[in-house]
C-alpha cells in the first residue's frame, strides 16, 4: 500500500484521495486539515497530534488505528467503520453519524456537540470524555460505557440503551424518552435523578 504524504506548507493538493488505502502510518504533527476523499482506508497506524479538522471523509475505514491529541473538529466521517483508539483527541462538532464501532476506545476527548447520531457499537467505551450537547439519537449504543463522561444535555432520543452503562457520568438535562432507558445501568445518583425526569418523588 501507498504511504501517505504529509502536506507540503502552503500546498492544497488534497492527499486524502478518494478510494485510497494506506497502510502502517507513524505520524506527528502533519497538517490533513480541510481534506475530502471517499472510501479512505488506513490501517495499522498511529497519528500523533496530527491536524484532521474540516476534513469529509465518507466511509472512513481505520483499522486498528490510535490516535493521540489529534484535532478532529468539525469533521465529516459519515458511515465511517472505527476500529480504533482515540486518545485526548478534539473532537467538537465531529461528525460520525451513521458510523460503525468496533472495539473502539474513547479516552480524554472533548466530543461537545458531536453528532453520533444513527451510530452502531460493537463493544465502544468513552472514559472521562467532554460529551456535552452531543447528539447520539437513533444510535444503537447497546452494551457502550460511558465512564466519568459530561453528558449534560446531549441527546439520546431513541437510541438503543440496553446494557448501556452510564455510571459515574454526569446526566444532568439529558435528552432521552424515559421507556429508551429501558435496561440501561445506573449508579443510585443517577437513578435518583432520573427518577425525577419521570415525576417519581424519592424519600427515605
Amino acid at each position: 500500500m501507498a504511504p501517505l504524504v504529509p502536506r507540503p506548507a502552503f500546498r492544497g493538493e488534497a492527499l486524502l484521495s478518494s478510494e485510497s488505502s494506506y497502510d502502517g502510518l507513524s505520524f506527528t504533527g502533519q497538517d490533513f486539515s480541510g481534506q475530502s476523499g471517499a472510501l479512505v482506508v488506513i490501517a495499522r497506524s498511529t497519528l500523533i497530534q496530527v491536524n484532521l479538522a474540516g476534513t469529509r471523509l465518507p466511509r472512513l475505514d481505520l483499522d486498528e488505528v490510535r490516535m493521540e491529541s489529534c484535532d478532529l473538529a468539525n469533521a465529516v466521517w459519515e458511515k465511517a467503520r472505527l476500529k480504533a483508539s482515540l486518545v485526548g483527541c478534539r473532537m467538537v462538532g465531529l461528525n460520525l453519524s451513521g458510523a460503525l464501532l468496533r472495539h473502539t476506545v474513547f479516552q480524554g476527548c472533548n466530543g461537545a456537540f458531536a453528532q453520533f447520531g444513527s451510530m452502531v457499537c460493537k463493544v465502544a467505551r468513552f472514559l472521562d470524555c467532554d460529551l456535552h450537547g452531543a447528539d447520539f439519537q437513533q444510535a444503537d449504543l447497546r452494551g457502550v460505557v460511558f465512564q466519568g463522561c459530561n453528558l449534560v444535555e446531549a441527546q439520546l432520543s431513541f437510541a438503543r440503551l440496553e446494557g448501556t452503562d452510564f455510571r459515574g457520568s454526569d446526566l444532568k438535562g439529558l435528552r432521552v424518552r424515559i421507556e429508551d432507558l429501558k435496561g440501561a445501568i445506573v449508579d443510585p445518583g443517577q437513578a435518583v435523578y432520573l427518577s425525577g425526569l419521570m415525576g417519581l418523588k424519592v424519600q427515605p
